[in-house]
């Protein structure tokens, strides 16, 4: 909001543009403490060169898709896949206190998924499942579809059970809409709400 001010831009014009910058590494995203009810802000900061300059932009992407492939042709690819999104998914929480109930989980697990340029939507209620509105890795997404959500929806659980959550990640719905997944959240057996 601040930025579109400045520079006479409508906040979501500057938000798409501000997402082209993440992705291309030159920016980072992060999310302000909540301050109050709806979602938390969200801040960016220029990203410094490191002096060593990727000669091939698309690398990561083209890593990705081979690894995906080959995970594709392995037994079980859609177990792997979610295995590999759970342990992701712990790490990029490992450090995080527990969480008790199942509102806390709900809100840190959007601000994750906000984190990892997923554009969720914050559900309505409890219960509701969490809207993904974008794939930062659409296009593999599509082509893999089982190993890519495989490890998206690893990725929550794993965040989920790594901060001690009542909840658990139960399935993820690809692509119901051109923009949109659906990842549905249920209680994880044997725990409680506290």
């Amino acid at each position: 909001r601040e930025l579109a001010e400045t520079v006479g831009l409508h906040p979501n014009s500057v938000r798409e543009q501000l997402d082209q910058l993440v992705d291309a590494g030159l920016v980072a995203r992060s999310v302000a403490q909540p301050a109050g009810r709806g979602r938390p802000g969200l801040r960016y900061v220029a990203e410094p060169e490191d002096g060593d300059p990727d000669p091939n932009p698309n690398a990561y992407r083209e890593l990705a898709g081979v690894l995906a492939e080959q995970l594709a042709r392995q037994p079980e690819p859609v177990t792997r896949a979610t295995d590999a999104g759970e342990r992701w998914g712990r790490t990029m929480v490992a450090d995080a206190a527990p969480t008790p109930t199942a509102a806390e989980a709900v809100v840190r697990i959007v601000m994750l998924l906000d984190d990892a340029g997923f554009a969720p939507e914050r559900p309505a209620g409890p219960g509701d499942p969490i809207r993904l509105r974008h794939c930062p890795f659409g296009p593999l997404a599509r082509e893999h579809q089982a190993v890519v959500c495989g490890v998206h929806l690893g990725l929550i659980r794993g965040a989920l059970r790594q901060f001690g959550a009542p909840l658990d990640a139960i399935r993820l719905e690809p692509f119901v809409a051109p923009d949109l997944c659906v990842a549905h959240l249920g209680a994880r057996e044997g725990a409680v709400d506290g």
